[in-house]
């Protein structure tokens, strides 16, 4: 039997985490274990997570608050399976998912390395919603599937071979895992199942894909987190247009503007004015005509004038 590892990162989630932990424990695989790592939380999840008496689960803290990037990587280090499961603390895996997974992983040939399941929204709408038309993915299939799902949901639940975080971690910086997809996607190949096997809640207060829509426009940032996350956006951002700009640029312009966007609202929010206006520069010569890219330039302009 396969075994399979779960890692769940985690940051104040005590609210959730019963949710999600019975949703795991009760799943009838007989060889899996669940990592969660907690974030150097302040609320009492320390004490949620000391109340679940079952061999399975394995709790790590950080001493302190390093990001989602670093918690799954912390988990993945710790892991004993063939295979990683990730689950996001304040979502559930469906009864039977991960069997569902097991029979999925057997099956794969030695070339695919990552299993992507679909999940369901609070509303009942599936994700992604219609399935891509191609769902075995390369770099350029990969491209071509972000560029097809832009401004849509395509929050899904995603299984990994483990031997493929020998050479590739997530940024243990605070930056979205947009660049660690990519980069992925430039090494291993990946396949998209029609199984619905993640409830996928939105009723969590901070929630990561509210943070990194809100990277599209400029903000002043409210304390000393948002301040190290707006600086590893502008840097994550800055370093995702290096390594993957031209490849985006030809196979998902959309998402292309979508990060100029948003790398140089996050430069523009922590005062790195010279990045803002390459990255307005840049998208203004791919989209002359966007509304959006000259208002991103008059702030740029007003703020370094200021």
């Amino acid at each position: 039997m396969t075994m399979l590892s779960v890692v769940v990162p985690s940051y104040n989630r005590e609210a959730f985490l019963p949710r999600c932990l019975s949703s795991l424990l009760t799943q009838d695989h007989p060889q899996f274990e669940v990592i969660v790592v907690d974030d150097a939380s302040t609320d009492g999840s320390a004490a949620c997570l000391q109340a679940i008496d079952d061999p399975r689960l394995k709790v790590l803290r950080h001493a302190g608050n390093r990001g989602v990037g670093a918690a799954r990587n912390t988990g993945v280090s710790a892991a004993r399976g063939r295979w990683i499961v990730f689950v996001d603390s304040d979502d559930e895996l469906l009864p039977g998912a991960l069997h569902c997974i097991q029979e999925r992983a057997d099956l794969a040939p030695p070339e695919l390395h990552a299993l992507w399941f679909r999940c369901r929204l609070d509303c009942g709408r599936l994700s992604p919603d219609p399935v891509p038309r191609a769902i075995d993915w390369d770099y350029f299939g990969y491209l071509r599937f972000i560029e097809e799902t832009a401004f849509r949901c395509r929050d899904m639940l995603r299984c990994v071979r483990r031997e493929c975080f020998d050479g590739l971690r997530y940024s243990e910086q605070r930056m979205h895992e947009a660049q660690y997809h990519l980069d992925f996607a430039r090494r291993f190949r990946s396949r998209l199942f029609p199984d619905v096997l993640r409830l996928y809640h939105q009723d969590a207060s901070d929630r990561l894909a509210p943070q990194v829509r809100s990277l599209e426009r400029p903000r002043l940032p409210r304390s000393a987190l948002e301040i190290l996350t707006l600086k590893d956006a502008a840097q994550g951002y800055d370093g995702l247009l290096r390594d993957h700009g031209e490849a985006l640029r030809r196979y998902a312009p959309t998402m292309y503007r979508n990060y100029l966007r948003r790398a140089a609202a996050a430069a523009l929010s922590v005062g790195e004015h010279r990045g803002a206006w390459r990255h307005v520069r840049t998208l203004l010569a791919h989209a002359p005509f966007s509304s959006r890219s000259w208002r991103l330039l008059w702030s740029t302009l007003a703020v370094a004038r200021a």
